[in-house]
Protein backbone atom coordinates (compact mmCIF):
# COMPACT_ATOMS: atom_id res chain seq x y z
CA UNK A 1 0.00 0.00 0.00
CA UNK A 2 2.82 2.39 0.83
CA UNK A 3 4.47 1.74 -2.52
CA UNK A 4 1.23 2.38 -4.40
CA UNK A 5 0.65 5.62 -2.49
CA UNK A 6 4.22 6.77 -3.14
CA UNK A 7 3.85 6.07 -6.86
CA UNK A 8 0.49 7.87 -6.96
CA UNK A 9 1.91 10.95 -5.24
CA UNK A 10 4.89 11.01 -7.59
CA UNK A 11 2.58 10.73 -10.59
CA UNK A 12 0.24 13.45 -9.31
CA UNK A 13 3.14 15.87 -8.83
CA UNK A 14 3.98 15.40 -12.52
CA UNK A 15 0.38 15.55 -13.69
CA UNK A 16 -0.19 18.98 -12.15
CA UNK A 17 2.42 20.48 -14.50
CA UNK A 18 0.71 18.86 -17.49
CA UNK A 19 -2.67 20.10 -16.26
CA UNK A 20 -1.41 23.70 -15.96
CA UNK A 21 0.29 23.56 -19.36
CA UNK A 22 -2.89 22.27 -20.97
CA UNK A 23 -4.85 25.07 -19.26
CA UNK A 24 -2.45 27.69 -20.61
CA UNK A 25 -2.74 26.37 -24.17
CA UNK A 26 -6.54 26.21 -24.05
CA UNK A 27 -6.97 29.62 -22.43
CA UNK A 28 -4.56 31.21 -24.93
CA UNK A 29 -6.58 29.69 -27.75
CA UNK A 30 -9.85 31.02 -26.34
CA UNK A 31 -8.36 34.47 -25.77
CA UNK A 32 -6.92 34.54 -29.29
CA UNK A 33 -10.18 33.43 -30.91
CA UNK A 34 -12.65 35.62 -29.05
CA UNK A 35 -11.15 37.97 -26.44
CA UNK A 36 -14.30 40.07 -25.92
CA UNK A 37 -16.71 37.24 -25.16
CA UNK A 38 -17.96 36.81 -21.61
CA UNK A 39 -17.79 33.04 -21.91
CA UNK A 40 -14.12 33.26 -22.82
CA UNK A 41 -13.32 35.10 -19.61
CA UNK A 42 -15.49 32.71 -17.63
CA UNK A 43 -13.53 29.76 -19.05
CA UNK A 44 -10.19 31.45 -18.37
CA UNK A 45 -11.04 32.41 -14.78
CA UNK A 46 -12.74 29.09 -13.96
CA UNK A 47 -9.78 27.19 -15.41
CA UNK A 48 -7.36 29.21 -13.31
CA UNK A 49 -9.38 28.44 -10.18
CA UNK A 50 -9.40 24.73 -11.07
CA UNK A 51 -5.64 24.77 -11.63
CA UNK A 52 -5.04 26.42 -8.27
CA UNK A 53 -7.39 23.99 -6.53
CA UNK A 54 -5.70 20.98 -8.14
CA UNK A 55 -2.24 22.34 -7.27
CA UNK A 56 -3.31 22.87 -3.66
CA UNK A 57 -4.91 19.43 -3.43
CA UNK A 58 -1.76 17.71 -4.66
CA UNK A 59 0.31 19.80 -2.26
CA UNK A 60 -1.94 18.81 0.62
CA UNK A 61 -1.79 15.13 -0.31
CA UNK A 62 1.98 15.31 -0.52
CA UNK A 63 2.20 17.01 2.87
CA UNK A 64 -0.31 14.72 4.57
CA UNK A 65 0.94 11.39 3.23
CA UNK A 66 4.64 11.93 2.67
CA UNK A 67 5.74 13.68 5.85
CA UNK A 68 8.12 11.74 8.00
CA UNK A 69 7.68 10.87 11.63
CA UNK A 70 9.81 12.59 14.21
CA UNK A 71 12.68 10.76 15.86
CA UNK A 72 10.69 9.82 18.95
CA UNK A 73 8.06 8.20 16.72
CA UNK A 74 5.16 10.22 18.08
CA UNK A 75 4.67 12.39 14.99
CA UNK A 76 3.62 15.45 16.95
CA UNK A 77 1.17 13.70 19.25
CA UNK A 78 1.42 12.48 22.80
CA UNK A 79 0.64 8.95 21.72
CA UNK A 80 3.42 6.38 21.37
Amino acid sequence: MDLALALLLKLMRRVRYVFVALYLVVSAGFLYAEPRSGWTWFIVVAGAVLCLAFWGLVGFWTYAFARRQSRDGRNGTDHG
